[in-house]
């Protein structure tokens, strides 16, 4: 087991430097407690987190106890909490298992980040790794759930994930090491239990060597799917491209294709949507103005793009402007402020600067989100127009309307930023000060 153990990390370079102290988590189960002693054989420094999350009771305490006298046996550093799970479970509308993964990881990360040690290593093994594939299919996570678990992910690593469970125990008995058994994992109530429990053994029944097909299975889609992640950087760049924290894609070369469903699933994946949203958003029509949503996000087809966006955009109060601004930070940008004399200035031919009559503006200026109702009148134009009719002229898609900002001076809407300015306010031979804003991306 130690010499597995010592090639493993060497061939997966999990440590690279033996000086480092690595964090164990330790939870007082078998592997753990392995993980531990093969840590202390191969004279590697480690020191050990645990965590109670308060769902087992007094055996939840007695863990907790056995871990730190494990410490203080290897003389190695020691630290632990507790959680109230079930709370942040209900609170946050998770399952306890992923509750629980959330805490122990949060804790590892203000350890990592406190005592600047670079990994924090976990006593995954394979048998786990079976498990998580099979949980995957069920659920239908993607190509990426075919994966398993990796030996290192940033700076988790799992040093065990070469050695079965049995294997584990094996060395446990032969080196006659103590450990507590954990009661909860025989409980089939979790999903994961009850692969381990009840659904493992069915599938030797079907194929002894179930473990080692898996294996080899999950090398070679690992494989795969690192040919994908490639393909898929590739169409990334040529598709994606993000404004106004608003990804654009373009799809027209994408969504003919037989494998459209797949690479527009794992581009829309990010965001929440699903795989049925996702096939029928590709077999409906393609009409400009379709909407999706998942949780957080609304994807907008519009013309030739679709648009993703957050669906709660903060809707920003309005923000004074005194005639001595020089600049002002508003929505993710800055709108800058100079005065020329007309006869030195030069018009920008640029819809994000607006170049004004400086005497027809009345300060305070006020900055704010157009309303439904606004209107202006358009440079070039001697009639008003709504500035939502402008918007659907301009064919400024939806995600982007609800960011538009405007202008006002005197109640009178001057420049729909980024957009047109007001025909009343433009700079003409009479004006003798030119008011030049600049909006630009902070």
């Amino acid at each position: 087991m130690l010499t597995s153990f010592l090639y493993f990390l060497a061939h997966k370079k999990l440590i690279v430097d033996r000086d480092q102290t690595t964090l164990l988590a330790v939870s007082g189960g078998v592997d753990s407690v392995v993980l531990c002693h093969l840590f202390k054989k191969a004279c590697l420094p480690f020191a050990i987190a645990h965590c109670n999350f308060n769902l087992r009771g007094r055996e939840a305490d007695v863990a907790t106890e056995f871990v730190k006298s494990l410490a203080a046996f290897y003389e190695v550093p020691f630290y632990t909490t507790r959680f109230d799970t079930k709370s942040f479970a209900h609170n946050n509308k998770v399952s306890i298992q992923m509750a629980a993964r959330s805490l122990r990881y949060q804790f590892f990360d203000r350890l990592l980040q406190q005592y600047r040690w670079d990994k924090i290593a976990t006593a995954h093994h394979w048998d786990d790794v079976m498990e998580t594939i099979l949980l995957n299919f069920i659920k239908g996570t993607g190509i990426k759930g075919f994966y398993g678990i990796q030996p290192m992910h940033h700076q988790i690593i799992r040093p065990l994930l070469f050695a079965r469970k049995k294997e584990i125990i094996h060395y446990a008995k032969e080196q006659k090491l103590d450990w507590e058994e954990d009661s909860s994992n025989q409980c089939n109530y979790y999903q994961r239990n009850f692969i381990r429990n009840k659904v493992i053994p069915l599938l030797h029944q079907v194929n002894p060597k179930l473990a080692s097909t898996m294996q080899a299975t999950a090398i070679q889609l690992k494989d795969i799917g690192n040919l994908f992640d490639n393909h898929m950087d590739q169409i990334k760049k040529k598709v994606s491209t993000f404004k106004e924290e608003i990804h654009y894609l373009a799809m027209d070369s994408i969504i003919d294709q037989p494998w459209a469903t797949t690479v527009t699933f794992e581009l829309l994946r990010p965001y929440g949507f699903t795989f049925k949203q996702i096939k029928q958003l590709l077999t409906t029509t393609r009409t400009s103005g379709k909407m999706i949503h998942s949780i957080e996000y609304t994807l907008y087809i519009d013309r030739e793009n679709w648009l993703v966006s957050k669906k709660k955009i903060e809707r920003l109060p309005e923000k004074v402007i005194a005639d001595t601004t020089q600049s002002i930070p508003y929505r993710n940008h800055l709108l800058h402020f100079h005065c020329y004399r007309n006869a030195n200035y030069i018009l920008k031919k640029t819809t994000m600067i607006a170049a004004l009559d400086y005497d027809k503006l009345q300060f305070p200026l006020i900055i704010r989100p157009w309303h439904p109702g606004d209107f202006f009148y358009p440079l070039g134009m001697k009639g008003r127009k709504k500035i939502s009719d402008l918007l659907i002229d301009l064919k400024i898609p939806i995600a982007i309307k609800e960011r538009v900002c405007v202008m006002i001076s005197n109640d009178q809407i001057v420049w729909v930023i980024g957009h047109r300015i007001d025909e009343r306010f433009k700079v003409n031979e009479t004006t003798q000060m030119v008011c030049e804003m600049a909006w630009t991306k902070a």
